[in-house]
């Protein structure tokens, strides 16, 4: 997990030699396909660290839970994993060819902007929720045994 943080952050300070993080005014526009691609494999290796790291702390819990709430948490980590991977996957594959993605110039198609705000704005959502969901999964369960 740090590995990915720590690559993400080396991609993206590396980048401001092209111009990522200047205003769009001040940007030099022939630098625009590596500063592309840079901010890709940034964000790649970035969902890469949230997915490992909420899957580490799922099998954190998986150590101290029991019963259903041990089948709940195994459903919430591949829940996970599956939404953050085709996330991850859906940056790569969303235009053909793939280098159209840094080089809006080459031949090909992409998706439309629409779709990916669209599967983006669902993985933030079920993200920004489980917290929630695993923080109450030890209410639930203690609410359960009293009414038992």
């Amino acid at each position: 997990m740090q590995i990915s943080i720590l690559v993400s952050t080396a991609m993206l300070t590396e980048g401001t030699k092209y111009g990522i993080g200047l205003h769009y005014e001040d940007m030099d526009y022939k630098n625009m396909p590596m500063m592309s691609l840079i901010s890709y494999s940034a964000g790649f290796a970035t969902i890469l660290a949230a997915a490992w790291s909420k899957t580490s702390f799922g099998i954190t819990l998986l150590r101290i839970a029991s019963g259903w709430v041990k089948w709940f948490i195994w459903l919430i980590i591949v829940s996970v994993n599956v939404v953050l991977g085709v996330s991850a996957a859906i940056m790569w594959t969303r235009c053909w060819p793939v280098a159209k993605l840094w080089n809006p110039e080459l031949e090909g198609t992409c998706w439309t902007p629409v779709t990916m705000e669209r599967y983006q704005t669902f993985t933030s959502s079920k993200q920004a929720h489980l917290p929630g969901v695993v923080g109450s999964i030890r209410l639930v369960e203690t609410l359960l045994t009293l009414c038992a």
